[in-house]
């Protein structure tokens, strides 16, 4: 993604100094650059950090060059550390057990056990379209000893959740900048970095990751569509490669509300990579492991 601080938190009278975290996050303005106007400066602040930010430039939406305009975070603030500060995406970890659980009770943290595999029962009179904010489905998962630690070797054993990629969809602006320790990772991760867009892959990839993409067409591969037929969504792909699918079950896919219709939607899934034919795909994933994603949260990867 080409900005780094995809959106700022907005509050007038709130101070990096003297604020409580959580009045910001639940109670500021979500703007993206676009969105800033002069009455902004000097309340607007970094969602992992929460220092203040500015917009450069200031006062127009584009750099001389044609590059948009960003946020970017105050030099006094320089001896914070954050990671949106950082070229390279090198994970959180956490200096004790105190710490981490901190995280999750404030739910800065969210340790994902596994994605849900079965097929939940159907809410009796909600039809599939009323499904773009789907109803939560995260259940209470085992403790999990996950490597989070700042001392090589060491790990905390710290609860987790069962969850499904639909949950982390719903209120996406709120989880994008909140860490994620996925199975099989060594470190928790921001949402935003655990985000693979679809047109930056060009081969298979046995690790499990999530991906993202813009669905250009959709349809069931019979002629006499059923609940278990395959529906073929294809996705905007990379130019070296002939085409991108996901592979899912019809019913499956009719209850996420992924139909016809839904060309230009992001749908967002977790899986592997695998070959399709000439070109690639990911096949088959578990119910909780895609979820068309809120048409509002689109902006925040697009």
């Amino acid at each position: 993604m080409a900005r780094r601080i995809t959106f700022a938190y907005a509050q007038e009278g709130w101070s990096f100094e003297d604020g409580e975290q959580q009045d910001l996050k639940q109670n500021a303005q979500r703007v993206i650059p676009v969105e800033y106007t002069r009455d902004m400066e000097g309340n607007l602040f970094c969602p992992v950090c929460y220092t203040n930010l500015i917009r450069s430039p200031k006062e127009n939406n584009h750099f001389s060059d044609g590059r948009e305009a960003c946020f970017a975070h105050m030099s006094k603030y320089q001896d914070i550390k954050c990671s949106l500060r950082s070229l390279r995406a090198r994970g959180k970890q956490y200096a004790n057990l105190e710490e981490a659980q901190q995280a999750i009770d404030d739910e800065n943290l969210v340790i994902v056990h596994t994605f849900l595999q079965d097929i939940p029962e159907e809410p009796v009179g909600v039809a599939a379209q009323e499904f773009d904010e789907t109803p939560l489905e995260d259940k209470n998962g085992p403790l999990t000893d996950v490597p989070i630690a700042r001392h090589n070797g060491q790990s905390f054993i710290l609860p987790s959740k069962i969850t499904t990629v639909a949950g982390i969809c719903r209120n996406f602006d709120r989880n994008y900048y909140k860490y994620f320790h996925f199975p099989a990772q060594q470190n928790a991760f921001l949402l935003s970095e655990l985000l693979h867009d679809v047109t930056e892959v060009s081969k298979e990839n046995e690790s499990r990751l999530l991906y993202f993409g813009v669905i250009t067409s959709t349809f069931s591969a019979a002629n006499n569509p059923g609940p278990e037929n395959i529906r073929m969504t294809k996705l905007e792909s990379n130019d070296n490669i002939p085409d991108f699918y996901l592979k899912a079950p019809e019913q499956t896919c009719t209850r996420k509300g992924i139909t016809d219709e839904s060309t230009g939607r992001i749908v967002v899934m977790y899986g592997q990579i695998t070959a399709n034919g000439v070109g690639l795909c990911i096949e088959r994933p578990a119910w909780g492991e895609f979820a068309l994603l809120p048409k509002q949260y689109s902006h925040l990867l697009l």
